[in-house]
C-alpha cells in the first residue's frame, strides 16, 4: 500500500513547488489574483535566502520558494504551520526587500533601475492554522486608503490563505477551479491517506504531485529531512498549544481579577450605602430624642401652670 507524506512539511513543499516550475506555475495562477491576460507564462527560480541589509533583522530569512516570471514580476511563496508575529513580520520584510531588491539591478548600460520600472511583487502565504475570527480564508492585501480602496499604492500584493477554513462549496465562482484541486491537494493528502481522491488522482498535473509526496520518491536523506521537519512542527505546535493555554489561563486570571475588583467596589458601594443609612437614621433618633426633651419640657411648664 503507498504511504503519503504531508506537502505542508516545508522539505516537502519546496520540493514539490522548488524544483517542478509547471506546478509551480499551476499553483501561482491558480492562487493568485492575476487577472485574464496577465497569467505566469514561464518562471526562473531565485535564490530562497532573503539576505537582511542590517544586522538589526537578525539571522537571514529562508523563504520556501522564490522566483520571477517571464515579465520579471517577482513571487514569494510561504508554507506556515503556525500563524505568529514573527511570521507576520517576516512577510512584511521578505516582500519589502524583494521590491528593494530590484533596485540593484543594473542595465547594460551600467544606469540603476528606475524606480518607474520597478516590477509587482506577490507574496503568497498558505498557513495551516486561522488568525482572523470568522469564515475568511482568503486575503488579499494591498497598500490602500481604507475609507476609500480605490486609493492604492501598486507594486505589493500579499495573498493569505487560513488553509483550516477553506472548503470546496466557499470558494467563490470568481475563483479558478483547479485551485480548489490545489488546495484540497494540501488539505487532504498526508499520511493518513488512504485512497486517492478522484479528482485529485484524474487532474494531470495535481497527480504529478501527489506522486512526489509518495514515501518511496523520497531519497533517505530528504527522508531524514523530512522527519526532522516534522518533529520541528509537531514541537513548534505543541509550543504553540501550551502558550495558547498560558493565554487561556492569563486571561481567565484578568477576568477573574475584573471580577473581584467589580466586587469589591459593590461591596465598597455597599458598605457606603449602610454607613449613609446608619448616619440617616442616627440623626433620626438624635432629632427623635431632641423631640422628647421638648415635650418633657412642655409637660413641666404645663404641670406647673
Amino acid at each position: 500500500m503507498t504511504r503519503y507524506l504531508d506537502p505542508k512539511i516545508d522539505v516537502l513543499f519546496k520540493k514539490i513547488f522548488g524544483e517542478n516550475k509547471e506546478l509551480l506555475i499551476s499553483f501561482l495562477n491558480s492562487l493568485l489574483p492575476l487577472e485574464e491576460g496577465q497569467e505566469i507564462m514561464t518562471i526562473e527560480y531565485l535564490s530562497p535566502e532573503q539576505v537582511p541589509d542590517t544586522p538589526l533583522l537578525g539571522k537571514n530569512s529562508i523563504v520556501d520558494v522564490k522566483c520571477v516570471d517571464n515579465v520579471e514580476r517577482s513571487f514569494i511563496v510561504e508554507m506556515q504551520s503556525e500563524w505568529s508575529n514573527i511570521f507576520r513580520k517576516r512577510l512584511l520584510i521578505n516582500g519589502a526587500k524583494a521590491v528593494v531588491k530590484q533596485l540593484n539591478k543594473k542595465y547594460q548600460e551600467g544606469k540603476a533601475r528606475k524606480f518607474q520600472e520597478l516590477k509587482p511583487v506577490y507574496v503568497l502565504a498558505i498557513v495551516n492554522s486561522n488568525f482572523t475570527e470568522g469564515n475568511d480564508w482568503y486575503h488579499h492585501l494591498k497598500i490602500m486608503e481604507p475609507k476609500n480602496p480605490d486609493v492604492v499604492i501598486d507594486g505589493l500584493d500579499y495573498v493569505l490563505l487560513e488553509l483550516p477554513n477553506f472548503t470546496p462549496d466557499r470558494w467563490s465562482s470568481v475563483h479558478k477551479k483547479l485551485a480548489i484541486l490545489w488546495l484540497r491537494f494540501l488539505k487532504e493528502i498526508d499520511s493518513y491517506c488512504e485512497k486517492l481522491p478522484e479528482e485529485l488522482a484524474s487532474n494531470e498535473l495535481i497527480y504529478s504531485a501527489i506522486k512526489i509526496c509518495e514515501e518511496s520518491a523520497l531519497s533517505p536523506k530528504e527522508r531524514e529531512a523530512y522527519e526532522q521537519a516534522e518533529d520541528e512542527m509537531i514541537w513548534q505546535n505543541s509550543v504553540k498549544g501550551l502558550e495558547d493555554e498560558v493565554g487561556d489561563v492569563r486571561k481567565l486570571l484578568s477576568e477573574s481579577k475584573k471580577t473581584i475588583e467589580e466586587s469589591k467596589k459593590t461591596i465598597e458601594e455597599r458598605d457606603k450605602s449602610i454607613a449613609e443609612r446608619d448616619k440617616s437614621l442616627a440623626e433620626r433618633d438624635k432629632s427623635l430624642a431632641e423631640k422628647d426633651k421638648e415635650i418633657e419640657e412642655l409637660k413641666k411648664l404645663l404641670g406647673k401652670s
